[in-house]
């Protein structure tokens, strides 16, 4: 029993990292509303919702109860609250509400490529995607342990007895509790303090081990992982899907100067994943001085060509300042009427592929993989251990085997069998351009040429003539990039 009589079994919640309004969008079979959800329940006793689930420990690939996946039995509950254990999570679905509102939006407008937010709204979806990253029990156990966080050893030994947190799960819950009390205007115009106050040199030698480090720390990891990097939606090719893991939400992705973070990868659904990009480093020399040099990145996503978005303001936004005085027109009545336009950029299917593959690199021993459909996860997996990269995920292959024995005993479905997902479409679009007249060429050869040239740079093998094209033509012509003569 509590202090105040209640008892705490019954306040006993499995709290999921990943919520379940986004597992709903790889839900095996119609997704239901609220009412009808309850009436199945109470009819059969069976969670209606359930998704494909490979846990990579056990090696087995199930149907599992969304109820059950993706969370941990009272993750963000707070001991330490005698009155509500579970207000961190109370306050999360306040802030998940108001982004999946948002991501809704967002799908119904996935046809036109195009999409419209206004700011606030655009602020808590950011907001939400960058604790989505916090979410997770390994970060709760070991970001704020000061024996397995040696690179900012110091600071959190002195976090945690500047407030008094006296466990690494206090100081995480109380890191979520800043964030969560706190607006998207509020916490960057502190960290915009901070930042004029110390200097970003200041910041980068403390980041890399040197140096003490700034008062305000989290509202400064906010506005590097989340404020000085402008927001790209990309979609899926036609025909393919994102994969959901354990981990995909703020996965960093390549170097800049050697520091991690250029891009911060969120999966959202399997037609969409958002991507936080580092602004100075795609808008240089915008942001840089005259006399700076280009950094040096290291990134598999770089190539992806994507603007940030173009912002419609409705106030009078100040483009030279110190960082407070930027942050407060953001955080201004005016600013919320400011409009942000994104071009919804279509990947290809080598585009696509690349964005799975680093997704499923980064999946541990233990983790887990979830996908909408058994064929494409079949196909993205074959297209995964085909690659010349010595160092992928070494667990995939078994995924390929379980995904191989279940379609070949189960009946296939009418999923599975999406004629989209039989065509190479960028080889599709090329010869009906040749049919139609649209794109000619100097001579048959010519013609060839640029056959083979976008089979051999396309490498990916994620449709069902691509893979079978593989397995026929002698020497992997289709693996190895093949030079011919101009």
């Amino acid at each position: 029993m509590s202090p105040n009589g209640r008892n705490e079994r019954k306040l006993d919640q499995y709290h999921h990292y990943i919520p379940r309004f986004i597992l709903r969008r790889y839900q095996v079979g119609p997704v239901r509303s609220k009412t009808e959800r309850q009436r199945l329940f109470r009819k059969t006793g069976v969670d209606p919702e359930s998704v494909y689930y490979w846990d990579v420990a056990k090696g087995t690939l199930d149907l599992r109860p969304i109820g059950k996946v993706y969370g941990v039995q009272n993750l963000y509950r707070d001991c330490k609250n005698a009155e509500n254990v579970n207000a961190i999570e109370q306050k999360l679905s306040v802030l998940e509400a108001r982004a999946a509102f948002v991501i809704s939006n967002l799908h119904k407008n996935l046809p036109t490529n195009k999409f419209s937010v206004k700011r606030r709204p655009l602020e808590d979806l950011r907001k939400f995607l960058f604790i989505m990253h916090l979410r997770n029990v390994r970060l709760r156990d070991n970001y704020y342990d000061e024996d397995k966080n040696r690179p900012i050893q110091q600071w959190v030994k002195n976090y945690r007895q500047t407030h008094g947190f006296n466990t690494p799960t206090e100081a995480w819950l109380g890191t979520m509790q800043y964030y969560l009390d706190n607006s998207h205007s509020q916490i960057m115009a502190q960290a915009a303090e901070s930042m004029d106050k110390h200097g970003p040199k200041h910041i980068i030698d403390f980041l890399q081990g040197s140096g003490v480090g700034p008062e305000n720390f989290p509202a400064l990891t906010y506005q590097v992982h989340c404020g000085s990097k402008y927001t790209c939606i990309w979609q899926a090719a036609e025909g393919e899907e994102f994969v959901l893991t354990h981990n995909g939400f703020g996965l960093w992705e390549g170097l800049i100067d050697g520091l991690p973070g250029l891009h911060s990868v969120y999966v959202i659904s399997p037609r969409v994943v958002i991507v936080f990009r580092t602004r100075a480093v795609f808008e240089f020399p915008t942001f840089a001085p005259a006399s700076a040099h280009p950094p040096i990145i290291s990134s598999d996503l770089a190539s992806i060509a994507h603007p940030s978005p173009v912002v419609e303001y409705h106030g009078s936004f100040p483009a030279q300042g110190k960082a407070a005085d930027l942050e407060a027109y953001r955080g201004s009545k005016q600013a919320e009427e400011d409009v942000f336009h994104f071009d919804v950029k279509r990947l290809t299917v080598a585009e696509t592929v690349t964005v799975n593959r680093f997704l499923l690199d980064n999946v541990y021993s233990d983790g887990s993989v979830t996908f909408a459909s058994k064929a494409c996860m079949l196909r993205t997996a074959r297209s995964y251990c085909k690659t010349l990269d010595i160092q992928w995920n070494p667990k995939v292959p078994v995924l390929i085997k379980l995904l191989e024995d279940n379609l070949a005993t189960s009946k296939t479905s009418e999923d599975d069998v999406d004629p989209r997902k039989l065509v190479h479409f960028e080889l599709f679009i090329l010869l009906m351009d040749v049919s139609t007249g649209k794109k000619s060429y100097n001579s048959v050869y010519d013609r060839a040429r640029a056959v083979v040239k976008l089979l051999t740079e396309n490498m990916d093998f994620s449709s069902v003539f691509a893979s079978e094209l593989d397995e026929r033509l002698p020497g992997h012509i289709c693996r190895v990039p093949v030079r011919l003569p101009p």
